[in-house]
């Protein structure tokens, strides 16, 4: 990063020290502010010496970094950027910016800034930036002739143009609106294209659900395309029934790209526009040769930003404007006032042409690898395109020293592999199951291998599915794949994979053979599933609150147990909301007999345990009563043995000093025998200062258990 001025040694090691401490966000308002006083020394036009020079941007910029007010806005920003407290959530770092991310944050800093200027001079230097930007654009893509907007919405562009196409194709609309509409106009676009594109296009331009043509798909190769001949019907019935048929969105996006060739005869045959989208636009990039692809499409929509892993990149939507010359360029163009396209200038003048097409080359080269490695698994099924064209005798290097047509270009630079874990020799939909074990792959894939870049995902069918998309960088990862460790776990997590589904049903079996254990579906889990432990007592009798508690924590209490001797146990819950022990996954020398058994003697002893107990306390609780009915009883008969007067204030001291008391009439205490589980009197213990109890009390009492031990584990206990 270019510096300001000349800094004394001194306060260039002042800067040091606080560059330490500052924060992602600190660190990017210092670079900000460093360019922005350059900006202002160049606009006002002062010209310091280089020993002033130095001493005034150090002490501007120290003044920025120390102010209080300011410091503490930005300590706030980087606590919301960091810190979730609502949800008490603390992510780790932000994003790790490289050289161009940093430009590119730096570049919307001084658009803003630009806002302030004389008009006239943003105007001309948002031209020039903007025509720079184009040029290198329409290069690199192979487009010439053709003008770009840029736009920060993704689907911008879109919008921008179907709104030029009405304005040119429906007279009057730009003066009267809908009203013009004396058609209806029509959009069409592949049943397996995202619905919010057509729906977020219909509510920017006011336009209604009913124009959106979705035209079916035929399956080739494993790919979907959209069936031109199905296209080309509804293109005529719309004409039949006085409706305009205005644009085609097509797609080349993971792997399915549309035959351009005859879309473009059916296009223009039927004055439809067409617009391309999808990752495989990229290839574009990657022939040397000019002219090599040709004209593809009236228009595409190049989000440069999610391909080169670059934030704050505008989306770039280039259009043939000879088709539009009848149309007003405000239209597309972006107001001049705005430096919208600095940001991509600041990019290109970063990497260079060269290096954006080498990132783009070596994306599809990935793919490619990545598709040979994996496709030799029987347990692994490929959906996306294969690379390298049929047969695959075409590489992602060659591409750059042959000239292809567009079509053959698509086919050979696949930009997405997409995979999914399957039964050997599977045809159509997996069984649901194989969801949950995809879901569990892609998430060890994720933590295990963070340098190849695993998404789940789901396909038309709702199957769950493993993504790989190298022009979806994560952002902060800039080292290439490593494509032997993710290999080497792929193969190790199949074969865990397989000892799972095949030991799954014996284990199902086992657990409907056993008289204790019940089989309990977990919602999510990729495991062996889960059991509860359910004693023979609980058996045929219905589950009250109180039975349901006891279950919970009799197998709480189990998982417990067993987590003491192997980690391998984990606490689950059932769709009825109660506890149950979880199994997760297996290899193949696992023996899921002994396991169950093991859970089968840790439920026994955990039951025999929680009886013991449930014993002890019940004693004790009968116990409490009897003695406390037993002191009630006794205190009355006193009472009425000795008179009711005695317990009259006042006049119960003079009948006691009347008539004393007896030696030993007192009330006798009580004291609970455990192990016998009786009442007895405490008088012998007291009288001949024992500290036992005599073999035979003078007074005992049964304390009258609700249930033995022994018939406890054969009745179940009352709630």
């Amino acid at each position: 990063m270019a510096t300001t001025g000349v800094n004394s040694e001194s306060d260039v090691k002042m800067s040091e020290k606080d560059d330490n401490k500052k924060g992602p966000v600190t660190e990017i308002e210092f670079q900000v502010s460093q360019v922005i006083n350059r900006l202002e020394e160049a606009v006002i036009g002062k010209n310091y010496s280089q020993d002033n020079s130095g001493a005034s941007l150090t002490s501007l910029n120290a003044e920025s970094l120390s102010e209080p007010q300011p410091k503490s806005v930005l300590q706030q920003l980087e606590d919301l950027l960091v810190h979730d407290s609502e949800n008490e959530v603390e992510y780790t770092a932000l994003p790790e910016l490289c050289e161009a991310s940093r430009l590119s944050i730096i570049s919307h800093a001084i658009a803003a800034y630009s806002g302030s200027l004389e008009r006239n001079h943003v105007a001309h230097l948002s031209s020039k930036i903007s025509n720079t930007v184009d040029c290198l654009i329409a290069d690199l893509f192979r487009c010439e002739n053709y003008k770009v907007c840029y736009h920060d919405d993704q689907l911008g562009g879109i919008v921008r143009v179907v709104r030029a196409l009405l304005n040119a194709k429906v007279p009057h609309y730009s003066e009267i609106g809908y009203e013009a509409l004396k058609k209806l106009p029509v959009i069409y676009t592949s049943i397996i294209s995202p619905v919010g594109i057509v729906q977020f296009i219909c509510n920017q331009l006011g336009l209604p659900l009913r124009c959106v043509n979705a035209i079916p798909c035929n399956t080739l190769f494993g790919s979907q395309k959209m069936d031109l001949a199905a296209l080309e019907r509804e293109i005529e019935t719309d004409k039949e029934n006085n409706r305009l048929p205005l644009i085609v969105l097509a797609d080349a996006v993971s792997g399915h790209v549309d035959n351009l060739t005859r879309l473009q005869e059916i296009c223009k045959a039927n004055g439809v526009w067409l617009h391309l989208r999808g990752h495989s636009l990229a290839a574009l990039a990657v022939p040397l040769y000019p002219n090599a692809t040709g004209h593809i499409s009236d228009s595409m929509t190049l989000p440069l930003g999610i391909w080169l892993g670059i934030p704050g990149l505008p989306t770039a939507t280039v259009y043939n404007h000879e088709l539009l010359v009848s149309v007003s360029p405000s239209l597309l163009d972006t107001p001049g006032r705005k430096l919208i396209s600095l940001p991509l200038w600041s990019t290109f003048q970063c990497l260079g042409k060269e290096e954006v097409r080498k990132r783009f080359q070596r994306a599809f080269d990935w793919c490619q690898q990545l598709w040979l490695r994996i496709e030799k698994y029987p347990n692994i099924r490929l959906l996306s395109q294969p690379p390298g064209g049929e047969g695959g005798i075409i590489t992602v290097s060659e591409l750059a020293t042959k000239p292809v047509n567009a079509n053959i270009l698509f086919e050979v630079a696949a930009s997405t592999v997409v995979f999914q874990f399957i039964p050997e020799n599977h045809q159509g939909r997996v069984p649901p199951y194989y969801d949950k074990l995809n879901s569990w792959l892609g998430q060890i894939l994720q933590r295990d291998c963070p340098l190849v870049n695993i998404t789940l995902c789901e396909v038309e069918n709702n199957e769950v599915v493993l993504r790989y998309c190298p022009l979806e960088p994560q952002p902060g990862v800039h080292e290439p794949p490593d494509f032997e460790s993710f290999v080497a776990c792929l193969e190790q997590q199949i074969e865990i994979l397989t000892a799972t589904v095949k030991h799954k049903s014996e284990f199902q079996k086992l657990v409907e053979a056993s008289q204790c254990l019940r089989l309990v579906e977990i919602e999510g889990w990729a495991g062996l599933g889960g059991v509860r432990y359910q004693p023979s007592a609980y058996q045929d009798v219905q589950l009250t609150d109180y039975i349901k508690e006891q279950l919970n924590n009799l197998n709480v209490s189990l998982v417990e147990r067993l987590r003491a001797t192997d980690a391998a146990f984990s606490l689950g819950e059932g769709g009825d909301g109660l506890a149950c022990v979880r199994f997760g996954m297996v290899t193949s020398d696992t023996d899921v007999g002994e396991l169950l058994s093991l859970v089968e003697t840790a439920g026994q002893e955990e039951e025999e345990t929680g009886k013991v107990l449930d014993t002890m306390a019940e004693v004790v609780k009968r116990g409490i009563e009897a003695a406390t009915l037993e002191l009630q009883r006794e205190s009355d008969e006193q009472l009425w043995q000795e008179g009711i007067l005695r317990a009259v204030p006042v006049v119960g001291s003079i009948v006691n000093w009347w008539s004393p008391h007896h030696k030993g009439s007192g009330i006798k205490g009580r004291s609970l025998d455990l192990t016998a589980g009786i009442v007895a009197s405490t008088e012998n213990i007291y009288r001949y200062h024992m500290q036992a109890a005599p073999n035979q009390p003078l007074e005992q009492m049964p304390v009258g258990h609700s249930r033995s031990s022994s018939a406890s584990s054969n009745q179940p206990p009352h709630p």
